[in-house]
Parts: C-alpha cells; sequence; structure tokens
C-alpha cells in the first residue's frame, strides 16, 4: 500500500512539474522573445514601468494545479491527445474570460492583442497539459516496470 502511495506521489510531482515546466519556458519564450514587441507596442500605455513577481507566481502555480486537476487526471487512462483537447478546452474558456473582458473594459486593450493571447493562451494550455500526462504516465510507467 505504502508502496502505490509513493510511486502515485511521485507520477503527481512529476506531472505538475512538467506542467509548469512547460508553461514557464514557453510563456518566457512568447513573452520575452517571439511576441514581445506586439505586447509592447500594442499595450504601451497599459504596462507598468517596474513589474511586480507575486501575482503571476501565484497564477503559474494556480493554473498548473488547475491543469493538472482538470486535464491530466481527467484522462490518466485515456490517449494523449484527450489531455491535449481538455487543456485546449481550458485555455480557451480560461485566456478567453480574461482577454475578452479585459477587451471589454480596459481602454487601450486591443482586439488584436485580444486574438493573439487567447489563442496563445489556448495552445500553451494544451500544450502543458499534454506535458503533465506525458510526465505521469512516465513515472507510472517506470514504477510499474
Amino acid at each position: 500500500m505504502l508502496q502505490k502511495i509513493i510511486v502515485f506521489s511521485s507520477s503527481i510531482m512529476l506531472s505538475i512539474l512538467a506542467i509548469l515546466l512547460c508553461f514557464g519556458v514557453l510563456d518566457a519564450l512568447w513573452l520575452g522573445w517571439i511576441a514581445r514587441d506586439w505586447y509592447t507596442t500594442e499595450m504601451a500605455s497599459l504596462l507598468r514601468e517596474n513589474y511586480i513577481t507575486w501575482p503571476w507566481v501565484v497564477f503559474y502555480l494556480m493554473y498548473g494545479f488547475v491543469v493538472f486537476v482538470l486535464t491530466v487526471v481527467a484522462n490518466i487512462d485515456k490517449p494523449l491527445y484527450y489531455a491535449g483537447i481538455d487543456g485546449a478546452l481550458l485555455g480557451l474558456a480560461s485566456y478567453g474570460a480574461y482577454n475578452l473582458t479585459n477587451y471589454s473594459i480596459v481602454e487601450g486593450f486591443t482586439l488584436f492583442i485580444t486574438v493573439v493571447d487567447w489563442a496563445w493562451g489556448t495552445f500553451l494550455t494544451s500544450a502543458s497539459a499534454m506535458a503533465g500526462w506525458a510526465g505521469f504516465q512516465f513515472m507510472r510507467k517506470t514504477n510499474n516496470s
């Protein structure tokens, strides 16, 4: 029984780590390099000179856990693409709520950024969900061998 708890716990930990790593690396590439000019040009009047770190750290940790629960746990015994589909749906809803709300109430939040960020969040959440699923399955297979 203890061995099963250890195996399951290690699968959970690797899954969450894979989600956070995938999300963090891809988002850093996106925001820091690929789309940086889009965001700074489109949102120049809305950006702080000095960023506050704790809100995005809280978001990353919270969202990573939610991605795990809603995409990995829900699809443990299903193929990888189920986690990807559920991740895309979660990203579509989450980033849609954020971007559509901002577009409707924040002066200067452009339609271009709304659409680009919404599409990015959908992809990012799907990719992170699949990374988490793969991490869980890797530990599961490693410990069952």
